[in-house]
């Protein structure tokens, strides 16, 4: 009891809550991958397009790139391509793109039954949210476009699918 009235407790609980409050606030700074990108006009500009695997790499593409070009993302997860022919003139916006890395496909062949939770391809209960030939088509459509607003497009295979 006497510690906690003492100036030196006072003193440790100052220094505590203010080491605290510093950690929240630098965490609140530290870069977020759906943080705004301002452009250097001098470096080429890419897009990441993906689902929540790219959006956990986009701060260390961006890290990595730094200063060599700048690294956007939707401020979305771009779950399937079903999503993705939905908002791709969104996410494309009207400026050029020297690079488009994409990835689709884990959302769009999960298998998902009627309420949208995964589960077992053998259970008939359960289909692909996506089937394998729309996903196809759907992956040609957005190919098409994005080509009319990019220099360079680099796909990725997706993860393995639940």
């Amino acid at each position: 009891m006497k510690i906690r009235n003492s100036p030196k407790f006072g003193f440790a609980v100052f220094l505590a809550t203010t080491a605290m409050v510093s950690s929240l606030s630098a965490q609140s700074k530290a870069p977020r991958p759906f943080d705004v990108v301002i452009d250097d006009p001098k470096l080429p500009r890419v897009l990441l397009i993906g689902d929540s695997i790219s959006i956990g790499y986009t701060v260390e593409v961006r890290n990595l790139l730094a200063g060599q070009a700048n690294v956007h993302r939707p401020k979305e997860n771009c779950a399937s391509t079903k999503q993705g022919l939905e908002k791709i003139d969104k996410w494309l916006g009207d400026k050029r793109w020297d690079v488009i890395h994409f990835n689709w496909g884990l959302h769009d062949l999960k298998y998902i039954n009627e309420r949208g939770r995964l589960g077992d391809p053998k259970d008939p209960k359960f289909n692909q949210q996506v089937p394998v030939e729309q996903y196809r088509k759907n992956l040609k459509k957005l190919v098409i476009r994005m080509e009319k607003s990019a220099d360079v497009l680099i796909w990725r295979s997706t993860t393995p699918v639940p």
